[in-house]
């Protein structure tokens, strides 16, 4: 109920803030799969194996159980197809990609000694996350608009305030996109600080078309070190340095089929910075067929800059208008969750490997705060009552037909970390700026395979093939609530119908590796 009592007062701060919004610290915080060809192709689940740089992301002990050295390096292409429903209507984009993944090298460091058998060392370059999307949602007939919302939000706002004559865009007291629909002749005073739609008149429908496309990715460059006692205890830990670069661009138009208007509003971002973490890890060995591993892995701390533009076009029967905001940027530092992995593997002799994993990580702890370490409280506010822990779990199995042939299978699933009530659309989101479009991310399912073969004792070559599932809830700008001044409940006003989002993506792997 805290929620409801807060939701109209912080939704003015959240939107002034202009570092990222909840659901943009969400995108920076989540982790896809990732590594090798071998490890992808066992479903990601190298918590407790070792021996392969997919293992060492998760479990840094796993750098203890080489004993040769390695160099390593991966590429892949992933093959995406995005299909969104709305209304009875289909919109699907496809897209290919060449990917350069990963380069590592382990150096295997024997120490002689009678317990203390060896201090490994390995550096790895991964691409963490990949943030290539294109994807397009279209519809006829929406009985709620973009005006809708930002007339909602923008009720309470002395309109001289949102005047040219008092540079609004430099004011820390009104939202943008709301400066941006008074200026661009989309909303209309039609109270004392009560708002309308300008073009749209009441119970018009609107035939909506978004399109959105992202680009860049998260590298991290991972150093790690560990040490392997008398073949049983490994421990670890790696130091993660973590660069961000996101891109982002949107074009969105209603359409007003009754009164012969329309209107298109562009958005433009970019997210840059950089980061670090700290990994520590265990690997137990009580038996040679058993193996349990345990990690842990600290926020990462980030310092970012976030840059911005939007321009909007209305179009009347009889004239038309352009607004553009400023070129803006905002300095921020952002935390993402701490996590924990717990891992089994069993060891078959020569002939098998069957591992598991299962991670928690707590999404309630992202946090946000200025250049400066102040607190955006409202932000942090809106995680803390929007997000909650999600689990990944991880399985795979790896059989050798052969001494130089092995073929492995795998499954990933990672739960979606929202609570019910921003899931459900019973809350409104909180967004940044002028992008009103935002996503509600399903579980996602990771189908694996992949075949390895050595060539030599010291060359070999793994394939892995990787099948990614996803349906995702897709808005065109947030429902309309009220707060009920008897009961203090949020009310849905106006329903904004998201879009279905059917996310697949096909990716080959191939690793080749070298050990020395």
């Amino acid at each position: 109920m805290k929620k409801y009592l807060f939701l109209l007062a912080l939704i003015w701060v959240v939107q002034l803030s202009f570092a990222q919004g909840e659901l943009d610290a969400y995108r920076l915080s989540k982790t896809d799969l990732s590594g090798t060809a071998r490890g992808q192709a066992m479903g990601g689940a190298f918590g407790a194996v070792g021996g392969d740089i997919t293992g060492v992301m998760i479990n840094p002990a796993g750098v203890g159980v080489y004993r040769s050295s390695e160099i390593t390096t991966t590429m892949s292409v992933p093959f995406k197809t995005q299909k969104t429903t709305w209304n009875g209507n289909v919109e699907k984009d496809n897209n290919t990609y060449f990917r350069f993944n990963n380069l590592s090298y382990v150096a295997y460091s024997p120490t002689g000694g009678d317990f203390l058998k060896s201090v490994n060392f390995a550096f790895s370059y991964n691409r963490l996350q990949d943030f290539s999307s294109e994807y397009t949602a279209s519809g006829k007939g929406m009985k709620t608009g973009l005006a809708d919302y930002i007339s909602n939000l923008t009720n309470g706002t002395n309109s001289n305030h949102m005047d040219p004559s008092y540079d609004p865009y430099k004011s820390w007291t009104i939202p943008w996109i709301s400066t941006l629909a008074w200026q661009g002749w989309l909303i209309d005073e039609v109270g004392n600080k009560t708002y309308a739609p300008a073009l749209l008149e009441a119970n018009s429908l609107v035939d909506p078309l978004l399109y959105i496309k992202e680009s860049g990715a998260i590298h991290a460059y991972d150093f790690a070190v560990a040490g392997n006692w008398g073949h049983t205890l490994y421990l670890g830990a790696t130091f993660t340095l973590a660069d961000v670069d996101y891109r982002k661009s949107t074009f969105y138009k209603e359409r007003y089929p009754e009164e012969d208007a329309s209107f298109t509003l562009n958005n433009y971002m970019d997210t840059e910075g950089v980061g670090y973490q700290l990994k520590l890890g265990a690997i137990w060995r009580p038996i040679d067929a058993l193996r349990m591993g345990v990690s842990y892995h600290s926020p990462t701390w980030y310092s970012l800059t976030d840059r911005y533009y939007a321009e909007l076009k209305t179009i009347y029967p009889d004239q038309i208008h352009y607004e553009y905001t400023p070129d803006g940027a905002t300095r921020y530092k952002f935390h993402t969750p701490y996590s924990w992995t717990f891992s089994l593997a069993g060891v078959i002799g020569t002939k098998a490997i069957v591992s598991f994993d299962y991670e928690i990580k707590d999404y309630k702890s992202m946090n946000l705060t200025d250049y400066q370490g102040v607190d955006f409280h409202s932000d942090n506010e809106y995680i803390d009552q929007d997000f909650k822990l999600a689990s990944v779990i991880r399985a795979g199995l790896e059989y050798k037909i052969t001494p130089q042939l092995a073929a492995r299978l795998g499954f990933a699933t990672m739960e979606s970390p929202y609570t019910s009530n921003l899931k459900n659309d019973n809350v409104e989101p909180a967004l940044i700026g002028t992008i009103p479009h935002y996503l509600i991310e399903g579980r996602t399912n990771y189908y694996t395979g992949g075949l390895g073969y050595r060539f030599t004792p010291n060359i070999y070559l793994d394939f892995a093939f990787v099948h990614r599932t996803q349906e995702s809830d897709l808005y065109y700008f947030p429902s309309v609530f009220y707060v009920d001044n008897e009961t203090n409940e949020l009310i849905k006003e106006r329903e904004s119908t998201p879009a279905s989002l059917k996310s697949i993506i096909n990716t080959g792997l191939l690793t080749f590796g070298y050990k020395f």
